[in-house]
């Protein structure tokens, strides 16, 4: 009892021990995996050091899978923090059946990945797709769209899907973030200004803004990682038109066998990740989160 007295974090060790089990064993093994030859279909693991990272690194497949990464991510998590703050301000507002409009907006984030994926496969598809039906119904094109076969289509296809189940998230964020401005200081504002925007700009974005950072830094990370999307919709293709380094983890590690390499991509994420919050968070303003 002296020493718990003593040192009251103590008292957390019984909390601590599981979650470090859970978490501390698996990255430590997975990065012992990286620096072995861990293949199913081979016996024996041996240690090759950083040849697994030499040989992914190398590879045109993670080049490919990189670049597809990196342009979803730039694309993706954007979008879902403008839509998001744009919904948010207009579902402030009261008016008849704003409560079903907020339960309708929130759906997207309770179905899972795949039945995401499903639904919109079923809007993409070229033949009987809802996208295409509504656009030739519209006489805005003469022929079928190949959003899931086509190179460039597919990857933009993606992204639409991606940004739709994410923005719930956002809007939750940004409606509680919105919530906690003063509302005489809004009807002031918008006796004294009457520009929306500049309203926004002002009022609203200085009393969001570090919500919005932490969107961004979030959905960032959750685009880069997305996997259940892009396995469902695309499985990776046309070719390597829409594979995510997420998806060349299972590749290598399911698909090739591969676990060491598997492993490899993903502590590269890791660092990628850490890379791009540091990033992120350099290039914000300093004085973002005030004095």
């Amino acid at each position: 009892m002296w020493t718990i007295k003593r040192f009251p974090a103590l008292w957390l060790l019984p909390a601590l021990l599981p979650v470090a089990l859970m978490t501390l064993y698996p990255v430590a093994y997975a990065f012992w995996t990286s620096l072995h030859s861990v293949m199913l279909l081979f016996p024996g693991e041996p240690f090759v050091g950083l040849d697994n990272y030499k040989r992914v690194v190398s590879s045109n497949y993670f080049h490919d899978a990189l670049r597809n990464s990196l342009v979803f991510t730039l694309l993706a998590a954007p979008l879902v923090v403008i839509i998001g703050t744009l919904i948010a301000l207009f579902l402030q507002r009261r008016f008849f059946g704003s409560q079903v409009v907020r339960s309708i907006v929130l759906l997207p984030w309770v179905l899972p990945g795949a039945i995401s994926a499903v639904l919109w496969i079923w809007v993409f598809h070229p033949s009987f797709g809802v996208l295409n039906g509504v656009l030739r119904d519209l006489h805005l094109i003469d022929s079928s769209i190949p959003w899931l076969t086509s190179p460039r289509l597919a990857l933009v296809s993606v992204v639409i899907a991606h940004v739709w189940t994410q923005i719930p998230f956002a809007v939750v964020l940004l409606m509680a973030a919105l919530s906690g401005i003063n509302s005489e200081t809004l009807e002031a504002a918008a006796i004294d200004c009457r520009s929306a925007l500049k309203r926004f700009r002002y009022i609203v974005f200085p009393e969001i803004k570090a919500m919005i950072v932490v969107l961004i830094v979030y959905n960032a990370l959750t685009a880069f990682t997305s996997y259940d999307l892009v396995y469902a919709m695309t499985g990776g293709g046309p070719g390597t038109a829409t594979t995510l380094l997420s998806f060349q983890i299972w590749r290598e590690s399911f698909s090739m066998y591969d676990f060491g390499s598997g492993s490899a991509v993903a502590f590269i994420v890791v660092a990628i990740s850490a890379v791009l919050i540091v990033a992120i968070t350099r290039a914000l303003p300093s004085d973002l989160f005030g004095e």
